[in-house]
């Protein structure tokens, strides 16, 4: 289905449809940034009522792709290099104290649930599945170290990085392979029992995405 041209949906169309359609044109930059996006416009084009139009809106604000405004419709944020900076120096500061409580926690069976995820990550091709696994590689290491309340906190963190992330791999295959790697080479750290080389390499690795975001992005100072 072209991301560009209008083209009607059949009406056992849902919301996860209307979101995938729609999330695929904003990281295609198809909706210019404080532009809205407007339920009644995306209804008629995809033929579908308003229902599946407003929770594929819900779902993609929750991605932090849109920013809901009463009465108005749906506006797509501008990328912000501020909020980049202030997202990647506090993950900075509490990724490595989550994962340094977390080292003495993972187990075998850990490690190779890990493994699993970055296998998988290494041949999805679908943006939003990746996403999901990298988000999936760093909770599953930070669950270990029975911090909830940290975890609360970067989980907000993680919500808000998702939609750089995302737009970030569109731009971006190297983003992928590079990322894929980096995660390889903590999880090898740990199963070596170097625990503070680990830290460092995510470190490194959280250093490293923050400047490849805004590269790729075009937000460099």
């Amino acid at each position: 289905m072209d991301l560009v041209e209008s083209s009607k949906l059949v009406r056992s169309t849902t919301a996860v449809d209307v979101a995938r359609i729609l999330r695929n044109r904003i990281l295609a930059g198809h909706y210019a940034e404080d532009q809205f996006i407007r339920q009644e416009l995306i209804a008629s084009e995809l033929g579908v009522s308003r229902i599946p139009v407003r929770e594929a809106l819900a779902q993609l604000e929750a991605e932090g792709l849109v920013v809901r405004q009463k009465y108005r419709g749906a506006l797509v944020p501008k990328l912000s290099l501020g909020e980049i900076q202030e997202i990647y120096e506090m993950r900075g500061m509490l990724e490595p104290y989550l994962l340094e409580a977390a080292i003495p926690n993972i187990t075998r069976e850990v490690i190779d649930r890990l493994r699993s995820v970055v296998e998988r990550s290494r041949t999805v091709r679908d943006i939003t599945e990746w996403a999901g696994l990298n988000m999936e590689f760093h909770r599953t290491l930070y669950a270990q170290a029975n911090k909830p309340l940290s975890v609360q906190v970067l989980e907000n963190l993680l919500t808000r990085a998702d939609r750089y992330l995302k737009v970030q791999r569109f731009l971006s295959t190297g983003t992928q392979e590079e990322s894929d790697a980096e995660h390889q080479r903590i999880l090898d750290l740990i199963e070596e029992g170097n625990g503070a080389g680990a830290v460092d390499a995510l470190r490194q690795h959280i250093s490293w995405n923050a400047e490849d975001i805004r590269r790729t992005i075009g937000l460099d100072d």
